[in-house]
C-alpha cells in the first residue's frame, strides 16, 4: 500500500512546488532586469505620477509638451502612475522594478494556482512557460502590467462564481473602482463578466433562471456603474474604441497586427496549443470558446494584445484540457490547503526567499542603463542653456524627457497628438525633409535627439545650419546655428 501512495504524495508535492517556485523564480529575475525600464514611456507616466501628487488632481490639459501645451488630456491611468512614482520616490529604479516584479510574481501565483487543480506539475509549467514566451517582450514598467494580473484575477473571481452557481459578490465593485482608474483593460473585465453571466443564464434551469437574471444583472449594473467613477466619467468607455481607430497606430510597432512572416513566439504557441486541443478532443463551453476567440482577435489584430490571449487563454482552457489530458486522474485537485502540513514549511521559506530578495534589490546599487528607448548620455551631453528650447525628439524618447523636465515635442500619448499630428511626425523622421523646413519654421527648433537609424539624422548632416553635437549607439543630437534660416537654410548660413 505505501508503494501506491508514493507517486500521488509525490505529484502532489510536485504541484505544490509548481505554486512556491513559478512566482518565486519570476520575482527573482524581474527583480534584477533592467530590461523592463527599457521604454521611454516610463519616463511620462512617472511623470505624471509627480504631477498628480504636487497638484493633488488629475491633469485635464497637457502638462508636458511644447507642442500640445494645454489641449485636452486626461490621465486615465492615474492610480497606476501614482504607484509609479511612488515606488521611484521610495527607492528611484529599485523601487520601480520592485513594484513590478511584484505584479509579475502575483500574476504567476494565480497562474500556478489555478493550473495545478487541473494539470500535472509539467503540464502547468509549460503552459507558464508559453505565458512567459507571451509576456516577456512587453514586461515593461508601464500601467499594462499591472493589467494582466488583475485580469487573471478577475477572470478567476468570475469562474469561481460560476462553480458556486451564483452571482459575484457585490463588493467586486470595488476591485473595478481600483482598475477603472489604474488601466483601460476594465472594460475588458465588464465584458468577462457579461459573457459570464450569459453562460449561467444559458445554463441555468427554467426556475432558475429570473434569479440568475436578478444577481448577474445586478452586479453587471454595479460594474457599469463603478466605471463611471473615475475623473473622465463616461469617456473611459469610449477610450478603448477611440484608441483602436486611430490611423497612426500603423506607426507603432506593438499595434501592428500581428505577422506570420518568421516563425516567432505566437506560432509556436498557436500552433502547438491547436495540438493539444485536437488531439485529444477538448470540449470547450461555447460561451468561453466564443471568449477565446474574441481575445485571439485581439492579438491578431493588436500583437500588443498577445499577453491577454495567453493569460486569459490558459485559465479557461485549463479545466477542459486538464480533464481531456488526466488519463483518469481525479480533477480537480484538492485544493492546497488541505496539504497544509507540507505547505506550510514551503510557504515559511518563499515568504523569508521573496523578503531576501526585496531587500537585496533594494539595497544593491543600481542605474538605469541607456537603451533603445532611454538614451541617457546623450541627454546628460545637452547643455543646460539647449534644454530649455524647443526640441524635435524621437517618439520613444518623450518620456525620458518629461522625467528630466524638458518639454518634449512628441512622446508616447499619441491619442492625445492626434493622427495628422503624430503622421506628420514619423515622416519627417523618415528623412521629408519639406515637412521637417515648415515645422522647423513654425516651432525654431534648437536641437534634435533622434537615434541613428532615424533617417532625419543623415539628412541634417548634410543641412546647412545644423551640426552634430553628440552621437552614440542609442541617440545623435543635432544643435542649430542661431543664424540659419529655417524656410531657407542655404542662404540663413550664409552659403
Amino acid at each position: 500500500m505505501g508503494g501506491t501512495e508514493r507517486p500521488e504524495s509525490r505529484a502532489v508535492s510536485g504541484d505544490l512546488l509548481l505554486l512556491i517556485l513559478a512566482p518565486l523564480t519570476v520575482f527573482a529575475f524581474a527583480l534584477f532586469m533592467p530590461k523592463a525600464l527599457g521604454d521611454g514611456d516610463t519616463g511620462w507616466h512617472i511623470g505624471a505620477g509627480a504631477w498628480i501628487v504636487e497638484h493633488l488632481q488629475v491633469p485635464r490639459t497637457d502638462p508636458f509638451s511644447f507642442s500640445a501645451a494645454g489641449r485636452e488630456w486626461m490621465a486615465h491611468e492615474w492610480l497606476s502612475e501614482i504607484a509609479m512614482f511612488a515606488a521611484w520616490q521610495f527607492a528611484g529604479w529599485r523601487g520601480v522594478m520592485l513594484l513590478f516584479a511584484s505584479a509579475a510574481g502575483l500574476l504567476y501565483f494565480m497562474l500556478a494556482a489555478h493550473l495545478r487543480k487541473w494539470m500535472p506539475p509539467a503540464a502547468a509549467a509549460l503552459v507558464l512557460v508559453y505565458v512567459t514566451i507571451a509576456v516577456l517582450p512587453s514586461y515593461l514598467a508601464r500601467p499594462h502590467m499591472f493589467a494582466l494580473p488583475m485580469l487573471a484575477g478577475w477572470m478567476l473571481l468570475m469562474i469561481r462564481a460560476r462553480e458556486r452557481g451564483a452571482a459575484p459578490s457585490p463588493w467586486l465593485g470595488l476591485l473595478m473602482l481600483v482598475w477603472v482608474n489604474a488601466h483601460a483593460s476594465f472594460i475588458v473585465g465588464i465584458a468577462i463578466a457579461g459573457a459570464f453571466g450569459l453562460e449561467s443564464l444559458i445554463e441555468a434551469e427554467r426556475e432558475r433562471r429570473w434569479q440568475v437574471v436578478r444577481g448577474w444583472g445586478l452586479f453587471g449594473a454595479i460594474l457599469l456603474v463603478a466605471g463611471l467613477c473615475n475623473p473622465a466619467g463616461f469617456h473611459a468607455y469610449e477610450y478603448p474604441f477611440y484608441v483602436s481607430r486611430l490611423e497612426l497606430l500603423k506607426y507603432i510597432n506593438e499595434w501592428n497586427p500581428a505577422s506570420f512572416g518568421e516563425i516567432g513566439g505566437f506560432e509556436v504557441i498557436l500552433l502547438s496549443s491547436l495540438f493539444f486541443l485536437l488531439y485529444r478532443p477538448t470540449r470547450v463551453p461555447v460561451v468561453r470558446l466564443l471568449m477565446l476567440l474574441g481575445f485571439l482577435h485581439l492579438a491578431l489584430d493588436h500583437i500588443r494584445q498577445l499577453p491577454v490571449l495567453v493569460v486569459l487563454g490558459a485559465i479557461l482552457l485549463a479545466e477542459p484540457v486538464g480533464r481531456a489530458w488526466s488519463d483518469g486522474a481525479p480533477r480537480p485537485r484538492p485544493p492546497v490547503e488541505a496539504r497544509h502540513a507540507e505547505l506550510r514549511p514551503l510557504l515559511a521559506v518563499a515568504l523569508l526567499l521573496l523578503a531576501g530578495l526585496a531587500v537585496a534589490r533594494l539595497a544593491l546599487p543600481f542605474e538605469r542603463p541607456d537603451s533603445r528607448g532611454v538614451p541617457q548620455a546623450a541627454l546628460r551631453a545637452v547643455p543646460a542653456e539647449l534644454r530649455g528650447q524647443p526640441v524635435f525628439n524621437e517618439y520613444s524618447f518623450g518620456g525620458l524627457l518629461v522625467l528630466e523636465g524638458i518639454r518634449p515635442f512628441i512622446d508616447g500619448r499619441s491619442d492625445m497628438y492626434g493622427d495628422a499630428f503624430t503622421a506628420d511626425y514619423f515622416e519627417i523622421s523618415r528623412g521629408d525633409m519639406t515637412r521637417w523646413r515648415r515645422a522647423d519654421a513654425r516651432w525654431n527648433f534648437g536641437w534634435t535627439i533622434m537615434r541613428p537609424d532615424d533617417l532625419l539624422v543623415a539628412k541634417l548632416d548634410r543641412e546647412p545650419g545644423w551640426r552634430r553635437l553628440y552621437a552614440d549607439k542609442w541617440a545623435v543630437v543635432h544643435v542649430a546655428d542661431k543664424r540659419r534660416d529655417p524656410l531657407n537654410p542655404a542662404r540663413g548660413s550664409g552659403k
